[in-house]
């Protein structure tokens, strides 16, 4: 039996779905609040509706599992959510349950430049839990992903989002030559998915990334080829950039920017290019050839729910 925290989530449907196509027995634990979130069409798998905060429905979950992918955690902190409460905590919460009905294995999605001693708080609590978990005696695997995009996910649909709503320009916070090395969220799926078959990756961290390096400028005109608009780019400095964000965040249900995003946009997030291929076997997509979900979407009904809310 495998337990998937984070399963309804924007990497978590898909894992699920390998999973279960790949015949994996399978357990997810979602919050209660998305208990009827529907994971992928024609998956059935026993959902758990529980938090990382609450050890005890955590031990329920973990009943007769010996591996945990442990996806779950935020981006962006709402009230007693925080980074480390959620990120960190939770995950040292979800470990105590584990050790305790015996489970083998964790696989951990983290990020690139997660450090405990990291300034900003969303990478120092992932730094947090990656320590926690490799010390804490089961047999680990952490992938460390760059940018991962896909249909649904956060930074490109929010980008063709404002591609397709706002005309004449495109505001850029800071330079736009950040470094990301964009990985399709298909492939991460299937790193995750082979981690289970594959020991080598045991008791590894595993920095992951698609074929090439790209620029947010890279990116953005991509996604603007893509899409058939052409914007003119507004460079914005990044304290203004954070104060957008931060109004961003108490008045929209699901902002177009972030804090968090803020400052991991200022961050390189890029590895070896074969990465991939030589620790799972297969090419990952390359952006230009992947991002054609962005075409055709209900841009002005996305966009109004950012404002007056929607489903998460």
């Amino acid at each position: 039996m495998i337990l998937v925290t984070g399963a309804t989530g924007f990497v978590g449907r898909r894992v699920v779905a390998r999973l279960t196509a790949a015949g994996h027995a399978v357990r997810c634990l979602v919050r209660p609040a998305y208990k009827e979130r529907l994971l992928p069409p024609g998956v059935s798998v026993h959902v758990v509706a529980g938090d990382l905060a609450d050890v005890a429905t955590l031990r329920v979950a973990l009943q007769d599992a010996d591996t945990v992918i442990h996806l779950a955690g935020i981006w962006a902190q709402r009230g007693a959510r925080t980074f480390e409460a959620v990120n960190y905590q939770g995950t040292l919460n979800l470990l105590e349950a584990a050790l305790e009905v015996g489970a083998s294995r964790i696989i951990f999605s983290s990020y690139p430049t997660a450090d405990r001693n990291s300034a900003f708080a969303f990478l120092r609590s992932k730094g947090l839990a990656e320590e926690a978990i490799k010390s804490c005696g089961l047999s680990f695997t952490i992938l460390r992903p760059s940018l991962v995009y896909g249909a649904e996910d956060y930074l490109t649909t929010n980008i063709a989002t404002a591609l397709k709503s706002v005309p004449f320009v495109f505001p850029v916070v800071g330079d736009g030559q950040t470094r990301f090395q964009p990985l399709w969220v298909e492939d991460l799926a299937a790193c995750i998915e082979r981690c289970l078959s594959n020991p080598k990756t045991i008791g590894h961290t595993l920095a992951l990334g698609g074929p090439a390096y790209l620029t947010i400028n890279d990116m953005l005109d991509i996604i603007a080829r893509t899409l058939r608009v052409h914007r003119r780019k507004v460079f914005v400095r990044v304290p203004l950039a954070r104060a957008a964000a931060e109004w961003m965040e108490r008045v929209m249900p699901r902002p177009l920017l972030t804090t968090t995003t803020v400052d991991l946009l200022g961050v390189d997030t890029t590895t070896e290019l074969g990465a991939v291929s030589r620790h799972f076997g297969f090419d990952p997509a390359r952006f230009a050839d992947a991002v054609g979900y962005l075409c055709d979407q209900p841009w002005r009904r996305i966009f109004l729910s950012r404002f007056v809310g929607g489903q998460r």
